[in-house]
């Protein structure tokens, strides 16, 4: 299973978010440059995560984004799910299964794929944002978040 590009990146801008923790407001280009995300994209993906609530945005002279809540309620998969939509590894378990070969619960494969599904989703929702020892990943003290 993978995680789409724009949840990679989306995932990557929310950690970079957590290593800052509301120390400044953090722009598109400095978590672009801390991330290696190509700025045009990273804009895009930005604006879905303010329109999900889990990012806030300020303009102006000072602006950037800011994170909505504490750190321990930004689990991967709520910023995975906030970008891509509900886990679904295989289109026997997708909700919006219209137009696949099979239906949900008619899928020889459903029981096998649901069970993949509900371990990746567990997996992924006891990872918190909060658990990160960003220090071993960020450089420290000069502002600007380069990764080491």
């Amino acid at each position: 299973m993978k995680i789409t590009s724009r949840a990679d990146y989306a995932l990557h801008a929310m950690l970079y978010m957590a290593f800052i923790n509301g120390k400044h407001a953090v722009t598109i280009t400095e978590i672009a440059r801390a991330e290696s995300i190509p700025r045009e994209w990273l804009a895009k993906i930005l604006k879905e995560l303010v329109s999900k609530g889990l990012l806030r945005s300020r303009r102006g002279i000072k602006g950037g984004y800011f994170l909505t809540r504490p750190l321990k309620e930004y689990t991967f998969l709520r910023i995975i799910e906030a970008i891509d939509g509900p886990m679904s590894p295989s289109s026997c378990t997708r909700p919006d299964n219209t137009g696949v070969r099979h239906r949900k619960g008619k899928c020889p494969a459903f029981v096998y794929m649901d069970n993949l599904k509900q371990i990746l989703k567990k997996d992924l929702a006891a990872i918190s944002l909060d658990e990160i020892p960003y220090e071993k990943y960020y450089q420290t003290g000069r502002g600007n978040g380069a990764r080491k």
